[in-house]
């Protein structure tokens, strides 16, 4: 029996199952969507065990309700299937809200009063470590010299927001060995002064260098942090999170907190794409696929680079950007092809993290490589991020059957934005990127993620930047670029329904249907139905994972 026909056989089941049977848990009086077409809007949810047994009216909810049953009153408020955020790095950002935090640093001057109270407070760590400043906030580029002025005797390395550039002391360029003398490294670049003196700023590969040298955090630091990050997901109603940076070294801390009923999310995880896997890699990675399928944690995706990002000027572009340079490859068209194709004959999913358009033609050629190579069947490959693609290549997606896997934070439009990445990009280009709208438009698969820790994982202010395109305060007026706004039902179904789709799992989650995983989130606010900027106060009250509640707000 084919595969499509076994998940319809399924499906069916689930929706028909238990006949007769009585809920555990019944939610009513709710303003409810599902994302489901066949029941879009519902009033109550009843929940068997970790399922959902049946959605409809109060009414007719109450009658799958016995003495024992408990009951939640919604009072009217907005419910929601569970938030799924397809593209994050969680241990990145876990272990980054215990270091210094850059974002929103306007200049020089306020990175030295951030990295000044940091140290104060931290005198006892080796490296000072943090991450968040942006392009856009500096007048002039990240100097050594800022840094050096307020610590001397401490190495300190700073990530930029997007993790491709890094900024370091004078300390840490020694500890590093990098000198005028140095050279770059392959697919990196140490930025210098008109002398040939390093300036402190290392962009993509040349970062390793630096990176190398800080301190690995310790199980009991990645054990913390992750409760930590657990707790801070969940209060944004997440109950589902994609990791496109999975590192199976992290394995023991996640199987520690999944053995301790800790892990408050499904994580699907991806592992590096490697260039030329041996059959003993292989047979590592079936190893930890076949050790990882628990309902809350599955590993079944690759993931590589074949570009930057456009704020560094590493995105891989065709045409140059203002001030010159198209970029850095990270690969060889005939070396991507040749790994699409064997991951693709092993029947693992492929995100690749493609920005520039040179970058996702490259993807495209390689995804349509390995369909020439293996045959016909259905696949869904994945671009991470796919900001800047031609319109011809836009179509191809469909025709492919690629996720675009987008950030709608990405468009928001801060000094960052408008004074660095649409300058670089010009008119033309950046009128066309992180198009939300067009992608719709084309009808491809797209599913929204945050990029954690480069932006916030809070859902909601993700669901307002593409609902807007304005800031948090409202700029500018009108919206950046509005042509590329959509709808709030849009956003929310990229964050639910969609994002399901792109790790595999629609038939497991994604809607509020019967059959289906009882992961939902109640909103204070109706957000399909409020003025925009309501969106952005709405609260999440509860969120509830596989009919347990993860998250319960004080005033719920």
């Amino acid at each position: 029996m084919r595969h499509d026909a076994l998940i319809v056989l399924f499906l069916g089941f689930a929706a028909t199952a238990g006949a007769g049977e009585k809920a555990d848990r019944i939610f009513v009086n709710g303003r409810i969507w599902t994302g489901d077409e066949a029941h879009p809007r519902v009033e109550a949810v009843a929940v068997r065990g970790t399922t959902i047994l049946a959605v409809g009216t109060t009414q007719e909810i109450r009658r799958l309700a016995e003495k024992a049953t408990e009951v939640v009153d919604l009072k009217g408020r907005f419910a929601c299937p569970g938030f799924n955020d397809a593209h994050l790095h969680f241990m990145s950002g876990s272990l980054g809200l215990d270091e210094l935090d850059l974002a929103g640093a306007a200049g020089g001057e306020e990175v030295q009063r951030r990295l000044a109270a940091y140290a104060r407070v931290h005198p006892d760590r080796l490296w000072f470590v943090g991450q968040g400043w942006a392009y856009g906030d500096f007048p002039e580029a990240p100097h050594k010299r800022f840094l050096d002025a307020v610590v001397s005797d401490h190495p300190v390395w700073l990530r930029d927001r997007d993790g491709h550039s890094g900024w370091a002391n004078s300390i840490a360029l020694l500890l590093a060995g990098i000198d005028r003398r140095t050279r770059d490294p392959e697919h990196g670049q140490i930025v210098r002064d008109s002398g040939g003196e390093p300036t402190g700023l290392l962009k993509e590969g040349a970062m390793e260098l630096v990176r190398r040298k800080v301190p690995t955090p310790g199980t009991e630091d990645k054990y913390r942090a992750l409760r930590k990050g657990l707790d801070l997901a969940i209060s944004y109603g997440l109950t589902s999170v994609q990791d496109a940076s999975f590192d199976e070294d992290d394995l023991p801390v996640f199987d520690r907190v999944l053995r301790e009923g800790g892990l408050k999310l499904r994580v699907y995880g991806a592992l590096p794409l490697v260039k030329d896997p041996t059959p003993d890699s292989l047979a590592h990675y079936r190893e930890l696929q076949a050790q990882n399928q628990s309902p809350r944690l599955r590993l079944g995706a690759v993931k590589g680079f074949l570009d930057g990002v456009v704020d560094a000027k590493t995105a891989a572009l065709f045409e140059p950007y203002a001030g010159g340079g198209t970029g850095i490859v990270n690969w060889t068209q005939e070396d991507l092809n040749r790994a699409a194709a064997f991951y693709d004959k092993e029947r693992f999913q492929i995100e690749l993290h493609a920005v520039g358009d040179k970058a996702i033609r490259m993807a495209l050629d390689a995804y349509a490589y390995a369909a020439q190579v293996n045959g016909p069947r259905t696949r869904r490959h994945r671009i991470e991020h796919a900001e800047v693609p031609t319109g011809e290549d836009r179509a191809r997606f469909k025709a492919l059957g690629v996720v675009a896997s987008t950030q709608p934070l990405f468009a928001n439009p801060g000094r960052t934005t408008l004074q660095n990445y649409a300058v670089l990009l010009g008119p033309e280009r950046a009128a066309q990127a992180n198009a939300f709208r067009l992608w719709d438009e084309a009808g491809v698969a797209q599913a929204f993620g945050s990029d954690w820790p480069v932006f916030s994982c809070d859902v909601l202010k993700g669901i307002y930047c593409a609902v807007t395109r304005m800031t948090p305060e409202g700029t500018p007026a009108g919206g950046f670029q509005p042509q590329n706004r959509i709808s709030a039902e849009a956003a929310l179904r990229h964050f639910t329904k969609d994002a399901a789709y792109a790790c595999l799992e629609e038939t497991l989650k994604g809607t509020l249907s019967a059959g289906k995983v009882a992961d939902l989130v109640v909103l204070s606010e109706d957000i399909l139905a409020v003025p925009p900027e309501r969106i952005l106060t709405a609260k999440v009250l509860l969120t509830v994972l596989g009919g347990q509640d993860t998250y319960r707000a004080k005033e719920f």
